[in-house]
């Protein structure tokens, strides 16, 4: 981005005119590639770089307020605070706050309420509404939801970390909490200070991951979680040969059908009763969710990718244990493209229930904002729940029918495997 003193003064003047409060050219630098018109009088632009044709900044909405934040391509809904940092591509929903010192990046979203402390490191990450994120922490590639509240909300405590690069160069996205958290009427998960989530997992609601452990497996829901790192050391590593995968592709699967089942929610609860000026940040989130999902499906695409050379080194040598995994490398390189081809299809879904829809379409007629109109609607939220968990399994359900040998379709557990579109004639395709 060029400097253009001159320039800059001048829409640092337009700003103003229109009620924008601006600190001045000495602390605010606006690129030319910003629309002035997408920044809302009542503003404050206090020490920030704004730069990006899709920026937006809501009235309310406070730049720079602990410091100099570097704010482009953003969607900053009212009320939002941010701190000092680098803020790019995200999405900060009503009354969101990030304190400084921050890096968000493409594929983040802060929904209404969510807070994160200092040097907070956010990339293809989702933080529903109330969740909150302490300091000096590294949270990229996940979904996380949970709690009803501000004074009862998800928590990331400070120095956790989620590990999503693996060994082999591999990114995995986590699960914590799941769609059904949109409510506003679920358990919180609690991720205690300095807490290392090693990806892929899903952790479930009412969750207690104990401060210092290192979670590398599912937890179920209301848990107390604690575990160290154990003492081991195992000889023959080899990057480019993979061990069952079964389980991380699966749990990949929860994830996108997650990100599939909050995309539905914003299209059939959230857009219809927006205000005109809240849609273009609602559109805004969706956004994120897909780039999200195309992020994990592209990742899941990379190994397999790889897996013709792990065959070949299994084949060639190694344990009987490993060269077990030699079938199930093979189906996922014979059926990887329908696999990819349902993971990006968005799932079949009815319309959410009635009940819950009329009644949050009320509150809002209202006057009350989103996580108020949420938290007001008991009348078919259980089903709503239902629904959200129903277009999320779905995906999952798909996924696990493709691990399943030609010989053993008809045998599936899951019911419903030919309403879902899977059949052998399906997975030939990828053969």
């Amino acid at each position: 981005m060029p400097y253009d003193e001159a320039g800059n003064r001048g829409r640092i003047a337009k700003l103003r005119a229109k009620g924008v409060d601006v600190w001045g050219a000495e602390r605010v630098y606006v690129g030319a590639d910003v629309h002035l018109d997408r920044i809302e009088a009542g503003s404050e632009i206090r020490r920030a770089t704004l730069a990006g044709g899709s920026l937006r900044i809501a009235r309310g909405a406070k730049i720079g307020a602990s410091g100099h934040a570097l704010v482009e391509d953003c969607q900053i809904g009212r009320g939002v605070t941010l701190g000092a940092g680098s803020y790019q591509g995200a999405t900060l929903l009503a009354g969101a706050r990030v304190r400084g010192f921050a890096e968000l990046r493409p594929g983040t979203l802060l929904e209404e309420e969510a807070e994160a402390a200092h040097s907070a490191a956010f990339k293809n990450t989702i933080l529903t509404a109330g969740c909150v994120a302490g300091s000096v922490i590294n949270f990229c590639d996940l979904f996380m939801s949970g709690g009803a509240s501000r004074d009862d909300h998800s928590e990331i405590g400070s120095g956790a970390v989620h590990f999503n690069f693996d060994p082999r160069g591999d990114k995995w996205g986590s699960l914590l909490g799941d769609a059904r958290g949109l409510l506003l009427r679920s358990a919180p998960v609690f991720v205690g200070g300095q807490c290392g989530i090693v990806g892929p997992v899903h952790i479930d609601f009412g969750t207690v991951a104990a401060a210092g452990s290192i979670v590398r497996k599912d937890v179920g829901a209301d848990v107390v979680y604690f575990k160290n790192a154990g003492n081991a050391e195992i000889p023959g590593f080899d990057r480019e040969v993979y061990a069952g995968l079964k389980r991380k592709f699966l749990t990949t699967a929860k994830l996108i059908g997650n990100l599939w089942a909050f995309d539905r929610w914003y299209e059939a609860v959230r857009l219809p009763y927006a205000e005109e000026h809240e849609k273009p940040f609602y559109e805004a989130a969706r956004g994120q969710a897909a780039a999200h999902r195309a992020e994990r499906i592209g990742r899941l695409g990379k190994i397999v990718e790889k897996l013709p050379r792990s065959m070949a080194k299994l084949a060639a040598g190694g344990d009987a244990k490993l060269k077990s995994c030699l079938p199930e490398h093979r189906l996922l390189i014979e059926r990887w493209p329908v696999m990819a081809e349902s993971l990006s299809a968005k799932p079949d879904s009815p319309e959410p229930p009635g009940a819950f829809v009329d009644g949050y379409g009320e509150a809002r007629a209202a006057g009350r904002n989103h996580a108020a109109a949420t938290r007001s609607c008991t009348a078919g939220a259980a089903e709503t729940a239902a629904w959200l968990h129903d277009i999320a399994e779905q995906v999952r359900q798909k996924t696990a029918a493709m691990f399943l040998a030609s010989e053993n379709l008809d045998k599936l557990s899951v019911p419903g495997y030919k309403r879902i579109g899977l059949s052998r004639q399906t997975l030939s395709k990828g053969g």
